[in-house]
């Protein structure tokens, strides 16, 4: 688990609102707060689709970013920042299997619940915490490192 404080928030949050940089995330959990506060639960509601629909989802039935950016982008563009918000983002099965085959580790796939990134914003400081979740214990961490170097790549080629 890494901790990190962004630097360039104008730059971060375009590429978060604007591009598509994110997009492939899934997205378990959002909170925004403007003038309210504004709560989106990732989780797809199955009750919602027919069963072909549903049938032709990817087996993790959680919303990618590229779905909710825009409804995000319009609850904070504005002339005003928001007062806060936290996203939680989580990597998808087929990044996860990628992720898996670029290290050498003793953890599966289905070892992981998994890969968590999250962003939050308050107080006019936007950082990112990384997190590991895995359903055995092991002192292995090869994953857990792996993964805080990807999200740290990626998050310094954006806003240093």
């Amino acid at each position: 688990m890494i901790s990190e404080q962004i630097k360039d928030v104008k730059k971060f949050m375009s590429e978060l609102l604007i591009n598509n940089t994110f997009d492939k995330f899934l997205v378990a959990d959002i909170s925004i707060t403007t003038y309210n506060t504004f709560h989106i639960d990732g989780h797809l509601q199955k009750d919602f689709f027919d069963e072909d629909e549903w049938n032709e989802l990817p087996d993790q039935h959680l919303a990618y970013w590229e779905t909710l950016r825009p409804v995000c982008f319009s609850l904070i563009k504005g002339n005003k920042t928001p007062v806060r918000f936290k996203m939680i983002f989580a990597l998808d099965k087929k990044s996860i299997r990628e992720l898996l085959q670029s290290i050498d580790t003793t953890i599966s796939e289905e070892d992981i619940n998994e890969l968590f990134f999250n962003i939050k914003y308050e107080n006019n400081i936007l950082t990112y915490v990384t997190g590991c979740s895995l359903k055995i214990f092991t002192m292995d961490k090869s994953l857990e490192k792996a993964f805080d170097q990807h999200i740290s790549e990626l998050t310094a080629s954006i806003a240093g």
